[in-house]
């Protein structure tokens, strides 16, 4: 019975965290190792008993190799009105011809660039 009572709550970024990091061939302890977010917590996260914060997301979303903002929007941190955005970040994180370092950055300055530009119709 409280499995039944975890499912409701686990069904958005715990699941989604989960059927990714299947997806990747990649164990909870392998997560937790390249993360550096301990496996109690992740599997909490996982298990919908913890909501992550936007550090814990980042974190393993470096390691399933998904945008952050892809799980942000599985979170509902992200507005999906913003997929255009989305979109943009996607297609940065796909170019082989980018070090991850550098994808980082550009994500970042992209990111900045919108925020000033939403702040000044504001």
């Amino acid at each position: 019975m409280a499995k039944a009572k975890r499912a409701a709550p686990a069904s958005s970024i715990g699941d989604y965290i989960r059927r990714q990091r299947q997806l990747a061939n990649i164990s909870l302890r392998k997560l937790a190792e390249q993360s550096g977010i301990s496996a109690a917590v992740l599997n909490e996260i996982e298990g919908g008993l913890r909501n992550p914060s936007g550090t814990i997301i980042q974190s393993i979303a470096r390691v399933l190799r998904l945008s952050a903002e892809t799980l942000q929007l599985q979170a509902g941190v992200l507005d999906p009105q913003d997929a255009d955005q989305l979109d943009t970040i996607r297609e940065i994180h796909r170019d082989p011809h980018l070090t991850e370092r550098q994808r980082e950055t550009l994500v970042e300055i992209y990111e900045a660039f919108r925020a000033a530009n939403r702040a000044r119709r504001e």
